[in-house]
């Protein structure tokens, strides 16, 4: 009897991970449309989450009408710790935006971070959170067959950045030095590039920073990395989509990374085309002029 029970508990177990192989994720998830104005709803979002065990990291409006917040809790810090490079997915993404006379908050699946990131952790309970505060209404973003094993791989087209092919921004003496000069370039006034978040990863010389990246001048570099001309290429349909950003930067040890935006540009909207008036190739300079101003936010002036 008892090598019987064993017997249909390793089956059980095994069509488990086989449903999960096949269940297609969305990057994205509509919580609720509301009456409210963006102000009100913001501060009803960030009570919600509050209320729900989470912890407000920062928030930032990123494009006119809309407000992100970023939030984190002992879960995601946990799943984070137990990555090498899991600090990515420490700050969970929530979108507040005035459209057509409604707010709609909205937030990044955790569970398709999950899978893109690699984590070596289980996000639903986070998911089952962020729903049981915020709604779950739909997910959306993908209509192509997202699954773990795609994720767990995902490059837009042979040749591009997958999640292990990161910018290498710099490296220093100490992890001490690593986030001094991440915050001392992130401070720096007059430039696109500004901190919005610092979250510090429990057990090891981790930290993750978000950076929000607002043109100040008409210089094209700037232009380039200006989250509200990204979003006017790629969020055109659809509910918002500006959970997207901040950009992370990862200080790990005396390293300084960011994903590379060829694969987290991509990997967040994977349905869109190379080209077209939406197409990724009306942000060919992007990728380049993030990375370079990234790497220039590290180097003293």
């Amino acid at each position: 009897m008892k090598s019987r029970i064993i017997a249909v508990a390793l089956l059980l177990l095994f069509f488990s991970d086989v449903l999960m192989a096949d269940t297609a994720y969305q990057p994205f998830v509509l919580a609720s449309v509301n009456d409210s104005a963006l102000e009100e709803q913001v501060k009803a979002t960030v009570d919600a989450l509050e209320a729900g065990g989470f912890t407000i990291a920062g928030q930032y409006s990123p494009v006119d009408g809309s407000v992100v917040i970023v939030a984190t809790n002992e879960t995601l810090k946990k799943a984070a710790a137990a990555t090498d490079r899991g600090g990515y997915a420490a700050g969970q993404r929530i979108s507040v935006t005035e459209r057509d006379g409604k707010t709609e908050v909205a937030f990044i699946n955790p569970l398709y971070i999950q899978y893109a990131y690699r984590l070596d952790a289980d996000l639903l309970s986070v998911l089952d959170s962020l729903g049981n505060a915020l709604g779950n209404q739909e997910s959306y973003g993908a209509e192509k067959e997202m699954t773990a094993k795609k994720l767990g791989k995902y490059n837009y087209m042979m040749g591009m950045q997958k999640f292990d092919d990161p910018s290498e921004l710099g490296s220093f003496s100490s992890f001490a030095d690593a986030v001094a000069a991440v915050e001392a370039g992130l401070a720096r006034e007059g430039d696109a590039l500004s901190q919005v978040y610092r979250i510090d990863i429990p057990g090891k010389d981790q930290v993750v920073f978000g950076v929000g990246m607002k043109a100040t001048s008409g210089d094209e570099d700037e232009k380039d990395i200006d989250a509200a001309f990204q979003m006017s290429i790629v969020d055109f349909e659809g509910p918002a989509k500006v959970a997207y950003f901040p950009y992370e930067i990862l200080v790990n040890g005396t390293d300084v990374e960011a994903l590379h935006m060829r694969f987290r540009m991509a990997v967040h909207f994977p349905d869109l085309s190379m080209m077209g008036a939406h197409g990724f190739t009306k942000l060919m300079s992007s990728p380049g002029a993030t990375e370079d101003a990234l790497e220039g936010m590290l180097k003293p002036r």
